[in-house]
């Protein structure tokens, strides 16, 4: 009885596997958006499962240490035991890429300095000269522009907490100034892009009173003009909607919800006359 029951559900199964498949076989053969599972029905969705592994095989399996853009795997491994306090020492091998331009390469020195010898860096001055108070720089390398919304909360965090230890400043890139960047009390550079965020007025236009508000932020030591989009050159920049939330908008003082467009230089800025005509009125 137990051996009859057992052959009629797999037979049933069978049955739903075959009806199954016979539904999908219909549905591939007459469907029109793709062309493989029309011309190879069934077998066809083998070629998009493979497809979303590939990502995964060519990372794990096939690219070298030092194949992948913008980090390569030995530098997400250097990040990941740094964050894990493991230690950063690692030995120099032959994966480096020291023929490459950029790469960064330390020359043998006769009589190298010592530990006791090394002296801080000079101070950077920043506007010194041409305004009462020039923001001292205290590093040379800097973090970069990043903005929030392009980047999460916590990194923003984890940024302003890190420059605050390595006594060194943080960009706010144009989304605007959030209290995420002031979190760590690192040096803040505001950055004014194109489209105004976080001082810009109801029309879109700079804002002096946004300005003098910035202004008054301890951490907030200088402000910087972005001319142009710097990953899109000649090009606008959009936000899309969906990514417009309550907070993104409150910071870079734009409207919950909607499309917000940078566009691809400032439009009172365009000749050199007119850019140190808007330095001189932001410093001011």
């Amino acid at each position: 009885m137990l051996d009859l029951l057992l052959v009629s559900l797999g037979v049933l199964f069978a049955l739903l596997v075959v009806a199954a498949l016979i539904t999908l076989y219909v549905q591939d053969v007459t469907q029109e958006k793709h062309a493989v599972l029309r011309n190879f029905p069934l077998v066809g969705h083998l070629r998009y499962f493979f497809e979303s592994l590939g990502e995964y095989f060519r990372q794990y399996f096939f690219l070298g240490d030092r194949e992948e853009q913008p980090f390569d795997r030995a530098t997400r491994s250097w990040v990941y035991r740094m964050a894990k306090n493991e230690g950063g020492i690692i030995g120099f091998g032959s994966t480096y890429p020291i023929h490459e331009p950029g790469a960064l390469v330390f020359v043998n020195a006769p009589f190298p300095i010592l530990d006791d010898e090394q002296q801080e860096p000079p101070p950077l001055l920043i506007g010194e000269g041409y305004c009462p108070t020039p923001f001292v720089g205290k590093s040379l390398v800097n973090i970069s522009a990043m903005s929030f919304g392009a980047i999460s909360r916590p990194a923003v965090r984890a940024l302003s907490r890190g420059a605050a230890a390595a006594g060194c400043w943080l960009d706010t890139g144009e989304g605007g100034l959030s209290s995420y960047h002031l979190e760590g009390g690192c040096d803040i550079i505001f950055q004014v892009g194109t489209a105004k965020y976080g001082v810009r007025d109801e029309g879109g236009q700079l804002s002096d009173a946004r300005l003098r508000e910035l202004a008054t932020h301890a951490a907030v030591r200088a402000f910087e003009i972005k001319l142009s989009q710097g990953a899109k050159p000649g090009k606008g920049g959009v936000l899309p909607g969906n990514k417009v939330s309550a907070e993104i908008a409150g910071i870079r003082g734009i409207p919950v919800g909607r499309d917000s467009l940078s566009p691809n230089r400032h439009p009172e800025i365009g000749n050199i006359d007119q850019l140190l005509d808007r330095v001189e009125h932001i410093r001011a």
